[in-house]
């Protein structure tokens, strides 16, 4: 439900491919800076409150299902606009060489929405393009903060050195991501398949009880394993996030919630959000500075 006084007006120019929302009440934190918002393509939605203004942009489109379980994690003070980049094809390496145009379009985006912080879905984004989260943030100037960069932070912030990694992606996918989790220091096991048939960007057809027990079980073969790092947010892990770690006494770290946590610590913000795991209830301090931004 909204969450703020609100007025709905038809908006027909609105693209295709922006998907803007704001996130469930009853969560506590702090934001600021007055938003003009737009949930779903079709409504135009003006907010009264404060709110700070993430940007997304994903790889693939803005109306995936599982958007709707980070729309629910997200604190109210918190206002996302996502938008789809549509260069998902036939295969993930698709993505490579793409980063003149994925930077061209961040900083459209960015002046656009005018948002104060950016996120840059999709793991293999920034693996196939090396440096592009730093390029993006110069362009743009504002903090950016990219899916497996974020877990590589959130991981160390909660001292974890060993994981297993838990994946829609086929084997030689995951082994591009292990490769670079090793290279940054860290031992990599690897937890049970789903659709390895699957088209990239697809969603994967699993229920989360069935997600649970899979992941559950094979966690437990790796008794060095000290967290688990899901990357691939078409598995749709955020609601069985906290009773994973209930279960396994283990922190369960996704890119989303490490993008989330990432980039509002990067704008000074800090929350502590329930039910999602350790690294947003205990919002540890990031290892790397706060970052300025423009006023908006």
């Amino acid at each position: 439900m909204p969450r703020a006084s609100l007025s709905a007006n038809y908006s027909p120019d609105l693209p295709e491919e922006t998907c803007e929302f704001a996130s469930r009440p009853g969560l506590r934190g702090r934001g600021e800076g007055p938003i003009r918002a737009v949930i779903f393509p079709e409504r135009e939605i003006c907010i009264t409150t404060q709110a700070t203004h993430i940007g997304i942009l994903s790889p693939d489109t803005a109306d995936r299902p599982h958007f709707e379980s980070l729309r629910q994690m997200v604190p109210r003070e918190v206002f996302l606009t996502n938008e789809g980049l549509g260069l998902l094809r036939d295969s993930y390496q698709n993505l490579a060489g793409q980063a003149d145009q994925i930077v061209a379009r961040a900083k459209a985006f960015v002046e656009r929405h005018r948002v104060q912080g950016l996120l840059v879905t999709g793991g293999f984004v920034t693996l196939f393009n090396p440096g592009l989260e730093a390029k993006i943030a110069e362009a743009v100037a504002i903090p950016v903060a990219s899916a497996v960069s974020s877990v590589v932070t959130a991981l160390g912030a909660l001292s974890c050195r060993s994981l297993m990694l838990v994946t829609p992606f086929a084997a030689d996918m995951n082994a591009v991501i292990a490769k670079h989790l090793e290279s940054e220091g860290f031992t990599v096991f690897f937890g049970p398949a789903f659709d390895r048939d699957r088209k990239p960007g697809a969603g994967v057809n699993i229920a989360p009880s069935e997600l649970m027990s899979k992941v559950a079980q094979s966690f437990r073969r790796y008794p060095s394993a000290a967290a688990i790092y899901f990357q691939g947010a078409t598995l749709d892990p955020l609601p069985v996030i906290q009773q994973l770690e209930n279960e396994l006494n283990a922190p369960v770290v996704t890119s989303n919630t490490a993008m989330m946590w990432n980039i509002l610590s990067k704008l000074g913000l800090r929350f502590s959000i329930a039910d999602y795991g350790r690294l947003l209830a205990s919002w540890p301090k990031i290892t790397h500075g706060v970052q300025s931004f423009p006023a908006v």
